[in-house]
């Protein structure tokens, strides 16, 4: 019994001496806040939310990386109407370091959707027809430091996946667009985020 009460009091006390470390641990990351991404691509023909998800993707993408704490879009929005701020994937120095003042952040990220939507190609005969897409997404990155309003990181990415759709008579279909859009834009933000785990902020 007096064991039991020992180890106990053992994993208590490591408890209690391991929260505010983790605490301390945590309010020493530097804060971020992810822009909405600017939409510099030609191809988005359909859906207009692109930069918008991409800008979710991205927040849930660095509070996985454990290097920021990260405003989540919500927030940030809400920070920047009662601070009357308007920034956006084109942040001028100056801009970055009177916004980061304001709203308490370190570091920006923002960027830009170069390519996303879908080329299409196919025929048909003998009653069969074949549609083909392909899905492209791409995008530029960049953390701008709002101390300095120097630009810390930069990289891109771009992915593509196909899919096709087979109708006989008629009948038949593919895989839904905006599935796919998700699809080849995750692993664009993911490549990005990595990046940014291994660069040296």
């Amino acid at each position: 019994m007096k064991r039991c009460i020992s180890v106990v009091l053992f994993a208590l006390l490591l408890v209690s001496a391991w929260a505010p470390l983790a605490m301390a641990a945590g309010k020493d990351k530097p804060r971020i806040a992810v822009l909405k991404f600017e939409n510099k691509a030609d191809n988005q023909y359909w859906w207009h939310g692109g930069a918008e998800a991409m800008q979710d993707v991205f927040v849930t993408e660095l509070v996985k990386s454990g290097k920021f704490r990260v405003i989540d879009r919500e927030r940030l929005d809400a920070l920047m109407a009662e601070k009357n701020l308007s920034v956006s994937g084109a942040l001028d120095p100056a801009t970055a370091v009177r916004a980061g003042k304001l709203l308490g952040v370190e570091y920006f990220l923002t960027g830009a959707i170069t390519e996303y939507g879908a080329e299409e190609a196919g025929g048909s005969g003998f009653g069969i027809s074949v549609k083909r897409k392909k899905f492209v997404a791409a995008a530029n990155a960049r953390i701008i430091d709002t101390e300095t309003g120097e630009i810390l990181w930069a990289d891109e990415a771009r992915g593509e996946e196909k899919s096709a759709k087979v109708r006989v008579r008629g009948i038949g279909g593919g895989v839904d667009d905006r599935r796919m859009f998700d699809k080849v834009m995750k692993p664009v933000v993911a490549e990005l985020a990595a990046s940014i785990k291994a660069a040296d902020l």
